[in-house]
């Protein structure tokens, strides 16, 4: 004989439902254990970009280098810099010299990528600065520089350590203002970024002949910003390729 149930009897054999606060924290537990896992995931990736675009740029400026030594070997002379944006070196008519030089005998601008027929910006989309020891640059009708002819940019390890350069004889540095372009002029519309905090990136902007290598620092403190990448030539190495091309002594 079938048994009859009457409501009382559901209530007592139905399941409790769960409660809510606890289903909640369950899921704020997965959202956070996922953000973790995430996070870990996202900042070696982040370290690889980074990592890659420092590559890439330190293979233009090996590049650009090169490019360099070839212009001259050609030429005879090293390119001046380009200051007007357009990406050809600038020339003062009728004396063969830099348009812009320093009282340091250096002239300061940007690469002239159009006259080397180079890329024209960085991975980050800034134009590469590009100074040159002036009588390295100088052609006809001035003299050609010889083998007598010295250089005197200096590379240096920190602004305030230049008594110990790298090197007192680069007839050339090339640098790109790396990722916070800091200092460098946009290579689409020309305009300036923001001028550089740290000693050592303005050591690389004020037009004199210092300029800083050092490693790269992007922490927290202020005064040690430092993302700059760096290449000189140095004198013995243009003068080696020079007498090789046959354009020395």
């Amino acid at each position: 004989m079938s048994r009859i149930c009457y409501p009382r009897d559901f209530a007592r054999v139905a399941p409790a439902a769960p409660a809510r606060g606890s289903t909640l924290i369950e899921l704020a537990i997965a959202i956070f254990v996922v953000g973790l896992i995430l996070g870990g995931l996202l900042y070696p990736l982040t370290a690889q970009v980074a990592q890659q675009q420092a590559t890439v740029t330190q293979q233009q400026l090996d590049e650009i280098r090169d490019a360099l030594v070839g212009f001259a070997a050609a030429n005879g002379y090293l390119p001046c810099p380009d200051t007007t944006g357009s990406g050809i070196e600038n020339v003062t008519g009728g004396t063969g010299v830099c348009t812009t030089i320093g009282g340091n005998g250096i002239a300061h601008g940007n690469l002239p990528w159009v006259t080397l027929g180079l890329g024209h910006s960085d991975i980050w989309g800034n134009r590469f600065r590009y100074a040159v020891e002036a009588n390295f640059a100088r052609r006809a009708p001035g003299a050609l520089f010889t083998l007598a002819t010295v250089a005197d940019i200096r590379v240096c390890p920190t602004a305030t350590t230049c008594g110990t350069s790298l090197t007192t004889e680069a007839v050339a540095v090339v640098l790109s203002h790396g990722p916070n372009g800091f200092g460098g002029t946009r290579s689409v519309t020309g305009t300036a970024n923001p001028a550089a905090t740290s000693a050592d990136e303005l050591e690389n902007t004020d037009a004199d002949r210092d300029f800083v290598q050092r490693p790269a620092y992007t922490g927290s403190v202020t005064a040690n910003e430092f993302d700059d990448v760096v290449v000189w030539l140095s004198r013995h190495t243009l003068v080696n390729r020079m007498i090789a091309a046959e354009k020395l002594p």
